[in-house]
């Protein structure tokens, strides 16, 4: 049998992580953790993209709660793993899928893939994505991403630790692939997961005082001043699950508000 497994998100046109997607993703896992001939995993999606993030047809429905939950189950079960996992990302990886890669052990991308945490712009957050960038991309550059709700290309993030390699378009697939068997080869058992990594300590309180008083000379969205919260519990709280403790609060209370309703109907009007 092979010693790698692989996990392919196909969910047309942009594998969104809608509720059925979500318990795939768990089921798909289950069976990897529990099939003793795979030593690694990598997850990637099919068609043009790896992963657009949540299914924005169930934002301010019972389905976006409805279990299995990403951040609550899936990505959970994800960073348990007693084997490696390898995200291959093509075409974009935004919102929750960006999200999802960060929970794999390690993750490679190809340099014209479109990276981004557009959630503020459809009036809520990026839940774990407001704790896991900053340890990853750094604090400033963190809050200017989500904030901005901006994309950008992931050779952009060369030399962070958001990607373990970047490579050529068209080769994500075949670099996951290598470093699965080298891996195995190898009988490399770390797993090393971004929620242990430490945000840049230092002048952290002072970015965080910089962003706010930035907020309050200009106009903003509520979204956004929130989604600095957020960030900010990355810092001032005393480690990783408190930090998404605080963000998981102001998360369900955006997501249960009107402006989640008509952000979601402006998003589809301009489709």
């Amino acid at each position: 049998m092979d010693s790698v497994a692989t996990i392919t998100i196909d969910y047309p046109p942009v594998n969104a992580l809608g509720v059925a997607v979500r318990s795939g993703l768990l089921r798909a896992f289950k069976r990897a953790r529990d099939d003793g001939d795979a030593r690694a995993i990598i997850l990637t999606g099919w068609g043009k993209g790896f992963c657009a993030g949540g299914d924005i047809r169930e934002f301010g429905t019972s389905a976006a709660a409805a279990p299995p939950g990403l951040s609550m189950h899936v990505h959970p079960f994800i960073e348990s793993m007693n084997k490696p996992v390898i995200v291959a990302i093509h075409g974009l990886a935004l919102g929750g899928g960006l999200e999802t890669a960060l929970v794999c052990h390690y993750r490679i991308a190809e340099a014209d893939a479109q990276i981004g945490l557009p959630e503020v712009g459809l009036a809520t957050i990026p839940l774990s994505g407001t704790q896991r960038m900053p340890r990853v991309v750094g604090l400033a550059r963190a809050i200017d991403m989500i904030m901005a709700a901006r994309l950008e290309l992931a050779s952009s993030f060369a030399g962070t630790a958001l990607f373990d390699r970047i490579v050529e378009p068209g080769q994500s697939l075949d670099a996951a692939v290598q470093l699965a068997y080298a891996l195995v080869e190898r009988n490399d058992l770390s797993l090393p997961l971004i929620r242990h990594l430490a945000v840049t300590p230092g002048h952290a309180i002072q970015v965080l005082a910089d962003a706010r008083a930035g907020l309050a000379n200009k106009p903003t969205t509520h979204a956004a001043m929130q989604a600095l919260e957020a960030i900010a519990a990355s810092v001032e709280c005393g480690d990783f699950d408190a930090g998404m403790r605080r963000a998981r609060v102001i998360y369900d209370t955006l997501m249960a508000s009107d402006e989640v309703h008509i952000q979601r109907e402006r998003f589809f009007k301009r489709r």
